[in-house]
């Protein structure tokens, strides 16, 4: 086994590497489709996995949070087009309610464990909007304090 250093360096590579296949899922680079359904379900699948694996990691619970609370929205991010909706256009209905709800209690679980990573602040940014039932009304004050919070943990360190 790597030492404690090596081991966290190479779970953050791991989680990298999940978080950019999960998001080339969401928002496909090339391809006729908007979102590929393949490459974020698979994401969420090995980060399923690794949660099992390292269940007391935060981070890792941070990212399977942000995870499921964004591909919540997936149904309602494309019009019958395929062209893309506004966050704030989207029909609310469509969000899948049990993924929000399952990373919701994740991250309130991880949030109480002491340090914040920065998959925790973006998951908790996701839990946020997926709270609110309107745009009008989210609450902004807070999504600014945690952008405002990433900001400064990316300054330092990612």
């Amino acid at each position: 086994m790597p030492g404690a250093e090596e081991r966290a360096a190479r779970l953050g590579a791991v989680m990298h590497v999940l978080y950019l296949i999960f998001s080339e899922g969401y928002t496909a680079t090339s391809g006729p489709e908007l979102h590929r359904s393949d490459l974020s379900g698979e994401a969420l699948r090995l980060a399923r996995m690794l949660h099992r694996l390292v269940p007391d990691d935060a981070e890792v619970a941070g990212l399977l949070s942000l995870m499921l609370l964004t591909d919540a929205r997936r149904a309602a991010r494309t019009g019958a087009s395929g062209e893309l909706i506004p966050l704030d256009q989207q029909d609310r209905t469509l969000w899948e309610r049990s993924a929000i709800a399952e990373g919701v209690a994740l991250l309130t679980a991880t949030l109480s464990r002491g340090s914040i990573g920065p998959y925790q602040v973006q998951a908790s940014i996701a839990a946020v909007h997926d709270e609110a039932t309107s745009a009008e009304d989210t609450d902004w004050a807070q999504i600014l304090g945690l952008y405002g919070l990433l900001q400064r943990m990316s300054t330092i360190r990612w």
